[in-house]
């Protein structure tokens, strides 16, 4: 429950007295005043989230008091109950158009004050987390998948009331849950884990059956597989992320203080699985596009106008802090042979598999570009020639060691490769450096293939 803050106003000293003591007894934080004016003041400087107000007061009434906060933009929204004597409730009207959302005659019982506020809490409550909802769903309205993944570690907790969460990616045709965002200590180091869907049985009924599974005995369960550490509590929920009719992960939830879930909590966790998916899958679909915009179809690899890009932003960093950095030039050796012996599609697959190949050797920080027709490029930061050389002779004997299979046949095929550093004589700009390269090459071309030249 979000605590509220209760401003109440009266002359009466005695059952001013009274009241905040009995409200200060339930829990509530309670601040008095003795008439209209000093009322409006305090709404102002307190921001209270309800005034319980006395109707008839000297000075200035209860509902001239609530027309002025009412009309003050700054104090708008607090909600105003009334206080009214028996004989004044038929005039209630007028209170309750000036603004006021209920009353109560007195005398009263406080066991129907405490009614009264109950359900004031109920809908405060249920306000407040669809304000907070409408923020996080701004807050998470990300393209960039890093930047959602951050708002999710900062805000998803506090708006379903769990401790814990752990969101997983699923791959239909691998069958596997990826994390992609977990505040879980357990799973801090892990964060490119992927998952066989057989080894997490909560997350496979949950994708099978498409439905929260919410577990409150969660060790004594089916489900309960070892790693108790990764628990808080006993109570789990498993939440279907679902785009459409497609599902496209799982949200683990788990450690409610409550200790329990109750039908508001499940409406807001639904709520919140749906901004999440929705959330995940634009930038999910941003980043395909962005990929495809530096990404040659066929081989999987960056193109030719990325890796320019690449190049020019390292020979920046290069001549301005006088680093290391070299370039690989390779081709495929007798390229248009394989595709006159075995036809295109057969030499599209070897174009696909030796790119993967090459990609295999390198670093992060590393570019492999497809650089046009058989001919790759790849660029290697604070890399010397003597490095770069021992990268591309285990890419030479990978690729030459490598069974590429047509239609059940085995064909074999090499590369050449040439390799330049930006130390060389003669390398003053980005272009050089390629064109050094690229004469290595034609140099290991020329002198037999399959082989390296440096």
């Amino acid at each position: 429950m979000i605590p509220i803050k209760i401003l109440l106003v009266d002359d009466e000293q005695d059952l001013l007295l009274n009241m905040e003591t009995a409200l200060k007894g339930e829990g509530y934080e309670v601040i008095t005043a003795e008439n209209g004016r000093e009322a409006i003041v305090l709404a102002r400087s307190a921001r209270p989230d309800l005034v319980i107000m006395d109707c008839m007061m000297p000075d200035m009434d209860g509902i001239t008091a609530c027309r002025h906060i009412k009309e003050d933009p700054v104090t708008a929204n607090i909600n105003v109950i009334f206080l009214t004597a028996k004989d004044m409730a038929g005039d209630m009207v007028e209170g309750l158009d000036s603004g006021a959302m209920d009353y109560i005659t007195k005398p009263f019982h406080y066991d129907a004050l405490f009614a009264r506020l109950r359900s004031f809490q109920r809908l405060y409550n249920y306000q407040k987390q669809l304000s907070a909802m409408v923020e996080f769903s701004s807050a998470i309205n990300q393209l960039d998948i890093q930047k959602l993944v951050a708002e999710l570690l900062a805000h998803l907790t506090s708006i379903i009331h769990v401790e814990l969460f752990s969101i997983f990616l699923y791959d239909e045709k691998l069958k596997q849950m990826a994390l992609i965002a977990s505040n879980h200590p357990y799973l801090a180091d892990t964060r490119e884990l992927v998952l066989e869907i057989d080894q997490t049985p909560l997350m496979r009924d949950v994708v099978e059956q498409k439905r929260v599974i919410h577990i409150t005995e969660f060790s004594k369960s089916a489900y309960s597989v070892g790693h108790r550490e990764k628990y808080r509590d006993d109570y789990a929920i498993g939440v279907p992320l679902i785009m459409g009719s497609r599902l496209i992960g799982v949200m683990n939830l788990n450690g409610n203080s409550h200790g329990f879930f109750n039908k508001p909590d499940f409406t807001f966790i639904m709520l919140a699985a749906e901004h999440i998916a929705s959330a995940i899958s634009n930038a999910l679909q941003y980043r395909r596009i962005q990929e495809m915009a530096v990404t040659d179809s066929l081989t999987g690899v960056f193109n030719r106008r990325h890796f320019f890009e690449q190049l020019a932003a390292e020979w920046e960093r290069f001549d301005r802090y006088n680093s290391i950095l070299s370039v690989i030039m390779a081709d495929i050796d007798f390229f248009k042979k394989i595709n006159d012996t075995w036809g295109h599609p057969c030499g599209d697959v070897v174009l696909a598999q030796t790119a993967k190949i090459l990609k295999s050797h390198l670093r992060k920080v590393d570019t492999v570009a497809r650089y046009g027709g058989e001919e790759f490029v790849i660029l290697l930061p604070e890399t010397s020639a003597e490095e770069a050389a021992l990268v591309a002779e285990r890419m030479r004997a990978d690729i030459a060691s490598h069974a590429f299979m047509w239609d059940e046949n085995r064909i074999s095929a090499t590369i050449s490769l040439g390799v330049a550093d930006a130390t060389e004589e003669r390398t003053t700009a980005s272009e050089f450096l390629l064109r050094n390269a690229d004469q290595k090459l034609y140099r290991a071309k020329e002198t037999g293939r399959n082989r390296v030249v440096r």
